[in-house]
């Protein structure tokens, strides 16, 4: 082992010598300290945590990332490129644990700059935002929303392929019930499911005025006794940031009761099972006035028993808007419900270990591409395979998808994602940022799936050729 720490420890003094390595730390440092100092926000406490958590956190997240690449094929390509390598491999070291040293050396570099800059910002952020002139009420939103560890339960999704299907076959129904013809041709038939999925999928998000609709939330724990956050954010007339302004809108929550169950008359009759009623319990006297195109919050107090005994919470959103628009909800922007679970400084160190496992990934095929490829060689196959991930990723999530060839470019991106990367996948500033939760259970997925499954073959190939590489072959030019 005495020779296995002698290549860290000269992989780690060689990386620090390294001038882009020097500039990248550069800006690390710049992130670290200039991003939290100056943002503002929206101006309030809330906006002002969010902001400096998301775009410091990510930016310093791009930066080591790109590092480690780099540093990763560079690591590999320098000591065979200036005839180094050629001493080291006439010594009892083997290639295999040469390349496990360099890689632990690269990572160490990155994972004591991940835990500086991550803890200087923790810092920073929180001495700000202590010196900051926030009322007391704000500071107890923010420690309620932002500075917290909340678990995310989403309601019931609406089966977009199943719901086209069945409304292109209403349409077939209705046009032969008028007596006209269908064409049966398969571009006939794409088109129709193509425009029917695109008016299922503008439906689902629509909110007419004045017509109340339902959404149910199924798993939360039926004994909770802390308070429920509803999270929202609406958009009217259409789903943009240009010209929003502020509408009104109300919530009603339905508070579970056990319905009376009729004995069975005789033994021929089956005892109704146990039923619930719903009574509402409006959230606000009055339709509320809100800015559309921004998050809101409504808190439900525990002592209100919201939840269900089959874990489940309805709720009922009614458009009272002014001028009598539509209202819209982005998938992704809820409505949610959020449950506290872990404190903020738990959370963010959540976040910190799967930005640290990303760069044990990446370190690893910066050496796997360098142990085998020239330097700019190494770095364009490893920069492609991590954008191929990324194009995967966007493909597959794609919400409207209708047509042979998007199916088929879906088709191909599913299949892409079961050997490459999504670095996306490890972007979870915006969790801290929000007061979400970072799954124990995702992070152990994360490992399983992609560092197991997918970097660890590739680890293994890497090392198998570089060990079988002719170093004679390598003539500098």
């Amino acid at each position: 082992m005495k020779s296995y720490w002698a290549i860290v420890k000269l992989t780690f003094r060689n990386a620090l010598r390294s001038h882009i390595f020097q500039l990248l730390l550069l800006l690390l440092l710049l992130a670290v300290i200039v991003i939290p100092t100056t943002v503002s926000g929206d101006g309030t406490a809330g906006g002002f945590i969010r902001v400096s958590l998301l775009y410091s956190l990510s930016t310093v997240s791009f930066i080591l990332a790109l590092s480690s690449v780099w540093l990763g094929c560079h690591a590999m390509t320098q000591d065979i490129d200036n005839y180094q390598l050629h001493m080291v491999v006439t010594k009892p070291v083997s290639r295999i644990k040469i390349w496990l040293a360099k890689w632990t050396g690269v990572y160490l570099v990155h994972l004591i700059l991940l835990l500086a800059a991550t803890m200087a910002i923790y810092f920073i952020i929180l001495y700000k935002y202590n010196q900051q002139d926030f009322s007391q009420s704000e500071r107890e939103k923010i420690r309620n929303e932002v500075m917290v560890g909340r678990r995310v339960f989403w309601p019931e999704k609406t089966d977009y392929e199943a719901a086209s299907r069945e409304l292109v076959k209403e349409r077939i129904n209705r046009l032969r019930a008028r007596g006209q013809e269908v064409d049966s041709s398969p571009s006939t038939q794409e088109a129709m499911l193509k425009e029917a999925r695109r008016d299922v999928v503008t439906s689902d998000s629509e909110l007419e005025f004045d017509r109340p609709k339902e959404y149910q939330f199924k798993g939360l724990p039926a004994d909770l006794d802390k308070p429920l956050f509803l999270r929202y954010r609406p958009y009217v007339g259409k789903v943009a940031s240009e010209g929003q302004r502020m509408t009104r809108s109300m919530w009603i929550a339905g508070i579970p009761r056990v319905a009376e169950k009729k004995p069975a008359a005789n033994v021929f009759e089956q005892e109704q099972k146990e039923r619930y009623e719903y009574y509402p319990q409006p959230l606000s006297e009055f339709p509320e006035q809100v800015m559309s195109g921004e998050f809101h919050e409504k808190v439900l107090p525990a002592s209100w028993k919201v939840i269900a005994p089959d874990q489940t919470v309805r709720f009922i959103y009614v458009n009272a808007d002014d001028m009598q628009e539509k209202q819209y909800f982005q998938p992704i922007d809820g409505p949610k419900l959020l449950v506290e679970v872990s404190g903020f400084f738990e959370n963010y160190m959540r976040s910190v270990a799967i930005v640290a496992l990303e760069l044990l990934i990446l370190c690893g095929l910066g050496c796997a591409f360098g142990g085998i490829l020239t330097l700019p060689t190494a770095i364009f196959v490893a920069v492609s395979y991590l954008m191929f991930g990324s194009f995967a990723v966007y493909m597959t999530n794609l919400s409207y998808v209708a047509g042979t060839a998007d199916h088929i470019g879906q088709f191909i991106a599913k299949v892409l994602l079961l050997v490459v990367i999504p670095v996306q996948a490890f972007e979870v500033s915006g969790l801290v940022a929000n007061g979400e939760i970072v799954e124990l259970a995702y992070f152990w997925m994360l490992f399983k799936s992609y560092f197991i499954y997918r970097a660890l073959p590739l680890f293994l190939l890497g090392m198998i050729l570089y060990r079988r590489r002719e170093l004679g072959l390598v003539i500098r030019k």
